[in-house]
């Protein structure tokens, strides 16, 4: 390169400058190239991150095509968690938002992350969302592989009001509770549920804190029409033949 500086073709130095680089070489790699007046057989290549080598592509002796990967490496700074979240989680999927995740590999720590993306697809055999979760690894500690459970819940959790799932009746198009009326009688109540978990199901529309309702009932509803009968003969009944069990619906946190 000095003797074609010599000649007055800075343009072809430059060209053979930039081809270096796109080819991979270094600033420091380039340098060496001019300091010693000939195209050096071999240069190392270095891994813009660190990490583990997940995928060798190349052996020694090999001739590699431009643009062929020569390895694959999976950086350690941070790591792919795919959570499977059941369809009746859904509503807590946001991407952006922060989770935790815990690995029984580290029993007792906490691992900070957000949602990374939600995959546009439900599996169709366990019926859940797949949510990818990028979770800060300090320190290397999580390496692919791990099993790990995420929780969703936001850090600041609202007051909800809950009831026994079982004191839900589902018939299809509607959900109603049994719900213990001033006078001693039972009402049954149209009612909008949210989450269900630990055999408590929220109530978001259709009732207040501190009524009481029927967590269980000697009677069966089979269809809407026998619900209709059900439900206007049950107006009827006093509240000495079938008391409602003393749980209240009451406020408490997700």
């Amino acid at each position: 390169m000095k003797r074609m500086q010599g000649q007055g073709t800075d343009a072809l130095v430059a060209a053979a400058r930039q081809r270096m680089l796109l080819a991979g070489m270094s600033e420091e790699q380039v340098k060496s190239v001019e300091a010693g007046n000939k195209v050096q057989p071999r240069f190392t290549l270095t891994a813009p991150i660190g990490g583990v080598i997940a995928e060798l592509a190349v052996r020694e002796g090999m001739t590699v095509a431009p643009g062929a990967m020569l390895y694959r490496i999976n950086g350690l700074g941070s790591v792919w968690v795919y959570a499977e979240v059941p369809e009746s989680r859904a509503s807590l999927l946001r991407i952006g938002s922060s989770v935790e995740a815990r690995t029984p590999a580290f029993p007792g720590q906490v691992f900070k992350g957000r949602v990374a993306a939600i995959l546009p697809e439900v599996n169709a055999a366990t019926r859940t969302l797949k949510a990818r979760v990028e979770v800060a690894n300090a320190g290397g500690r999580l390496t692919p592989g791990m099993f790990a459970s995420v929780d969703f819940t936001p850090s600041v959790k609202e007051a909800v009001l809950v009831v026994p799932s079982e004191a839900v009746i589902q018939t299809g198009s509607r959900k109603l509770v049994i719900v213990q009326r001033d006078d001693g009688r039972f009402q049954p109540t149209d009612v909008e549920t949210g989450l269900e978990a630990n055999g408590q199901t929220e109530i978001r529309k259709g009732l207040a804190a501190g009524q009481k309702v029927v967590v269980s009932s000697q009677f069966l509803i089979d269809s809407e029409s026998s619900l209709k009968g059900t439900t206007s003969r049950m107006t009827d009944v006093p509240a000495a033949m079938d008391a409602p069990a003393d749980n209240a619906a009451h406020g408490a946190r997700k």
